[in-house]
């Protein structure tokens, strides 16, 4: 790669890092790209050229947080595999857990919080429900897909719950409790 083209791709994940940061700081409302550019010390026009402006910066940021999760969720599916009542608190947790350590991205992911992603992540994000959803059919047959997003309804509740309580500490136990209940009800 030559100096340029690594230039270039450093400038770009600047401008994704701070986004991020900048997102942590004054939450998503406060995200622009004027203000991008002042942390890098550089032109809106340079954000421009690299992405087209904030909406192709989020949908980045969003495809993004969708493949890291799906490579958690994968990651916990494998450590108990076969055994898909364990796959599925596994997963549960995995998913608590990313919410947890990056919830920037997760609520740009969800368009939560103020966050507003206008673009197309939906192939990203089919990756990780199909990932559930593909253990949730090893549990039941009936009607998966409605399984799936009681499943997911009740991971989103835990999720904003622990992000927004102190004592988030707590929620795996809680997680782990609720998805053993969920199962027996299936």
């Amino acid at each position: 790669m030559s100096r340029k083209a690594e230039y270039q791709e450093s400038l770009k994940q600047d401008i994704l890092h701070q986004t991020l940061t900048l997102a942590s700081e004054e939450g998503w409302p406060g995200v622009s790209t004027r203000k991008i550019a002042d942390r890098l010390q550089t032109s809106t026009t340079a954000i421009y050229h690299y992405f087209g402006g904030k909406d192709a910066i989020l949908v980045e940021l969003q495809r993004e947080g969708f493949r890291q999760l799906a490579a958690v969720q994968e990651a916990a599916l494998a450590t108990r595999d076969g055994k898909p009542k364990k796959q599925l608190k596994a997963v549960s947790l995995a998913m608590l857990r990313f919410a947890k350590e990056n919830p920037e991205r997760y609520a740009l992911m969800f368009n939560l919080n103020g966050a507003v992603c206008h673009g197309d992540a939906s192939e990203e994000a089919l990756v990780s429900m199909r990932q559930v959803q593909s253990v949730v059919e090893q549990l039941t047959a009936d009607n998966v897909e409605s399984v799936l997003m009681h499943w997911f309804a009740m991971m989103q509740g835990f999720v904003a719950l622990a992000l927004h309580d102190c004592h988030a500490d707590r929620f795996e136990q809680l997680v782990d409790e609720a998805v053993s209940r969920f199962i027996k009800g299936l």
